[in-house]
């Protein structure tokens, strides 16, 4: 297992400053329904990112099995040090949030579909191959609906949600909120994203993630990574070395901790805590987390 005492330093106080900000920025703002009782030991955001590094399963540890599937989160949910889970979101004709990175489902399923086209007593039909895993010829498992993960999991674990088409974001932030569970959701979305203002009065967390396009490079990166309403940056790991540091300097410049994804395995951790990420976000949950720094 990984996991390292967090630290009395500026990285606790982030954490600190992190945590009032979050349910601070919630009061008077958002009709809300009455907080659920944590349970106790129950990680946070700012207790998550006081551990020096953070890790979380990207697509539910994707590369071990079958993405976004309530099967992937239950296996991911037992790898011993992991506190995050990563979920993305589309929707269906008949507005059902469905665990989803891409808008149709032929990748994962080979069945191609548009997600937004079908409702779910269709999708619902469907098997999440194997096949980009590391044991490509495991049984399939069903196309999962958001809900039955995040009621599994909002109460044990930081879920960083993130919704991959337009009309899924006001649905999505509207289920967050009924969750009542703020001190636990990470907003994804793009560094340049419209929303995060409103995740923010919804008193989540938000992580901002850098791509190597105009909109997010140079003075746009240095404005976008002061705003008050982005909490954490992300850095593509497939992106070169200047890049990755270009980012986490700017995040640690602002005091925030910079995330990378997707670690596929140990080499790739220690280039990008090298480059100053503290977050590893990845789909080889049980490789990466089982191998110690």
């Amino acid at each position: 297992m990984i996991e390292r005492s967090p630290r009395v330093n500026r990285r606790t106080l982030l954490a600190a400053t992190l945590a009032t900000g979050v349910l601070g920025s919630a009061c008077g703002t958002v009709d809300r329904q009455p907080l659920r009782t944590s349970k106790p030991g129950a990680p946070t955001v700012a207790s998550l990112v006081a551990t020096d590094p953070f890790y979380i399963a990207h697509r539910g540890g994707g590369g071990d099995w079958p993405e976004m599937t309530a099967y992937a989160y239950a296996q991911a949910a037992k790898v011993p040090g992991l506190k995050a889970l990563e979920v993305s979101v589309c929707i269906s004709s008949d507005g059902v949030l469905v665990c989803s990175h891409d808008p149709t489902t032929a990748r994962l399923t080979g069945t191609g579909y548009t997600i937004a086209d079908e409702t779910w007593e269709t999708l619902s039909t469907l098997l999440v191959s194997g096949a980009e895993t590391l044991r490509p010829s495991q049984p399939g498992q069903p196309l999962t609906r958001f809900d039955d993960v995040v009621e599994a999991y909002i109460d044990d674990f930081v879920l960083f949600v993130e919704p991959k088409v337009s009309p899924a974001v006001g649905p999505l932030m509207e289920r967050m909120a009924t969750l009542a569970q703020p001190d636990r959701v990470v907003w994804k979305q793009p560094i340049n994203s419209s929303a995060f203002s409103t995740a923010k009065k919804h008193g989540f967390a938000t992580w901002g993630y850098v791509l190597d396009e105009p909109s997010h490079v140079g003075s746009n990166l240095t404005r976008l990574a002061r705003s008050a309403d982005i909490d954490l940056l992300g850095a593509p790991r497939a992106g070169s070395d200047d890049f990755i540091r270009s980012v986490s300097q700017a995040a640690t410049a602002n005091g925030k901790p910079t995330i990378s994804w997707a670690i596929r395995n140990p080499e790739d951790r220690a280039r990008v805590l090298a480059l100053g990420c503290r977050g590893l976000m990845t789909s080889n949950v049980s490789e990466v987390l089982s191998t110690p720094i």
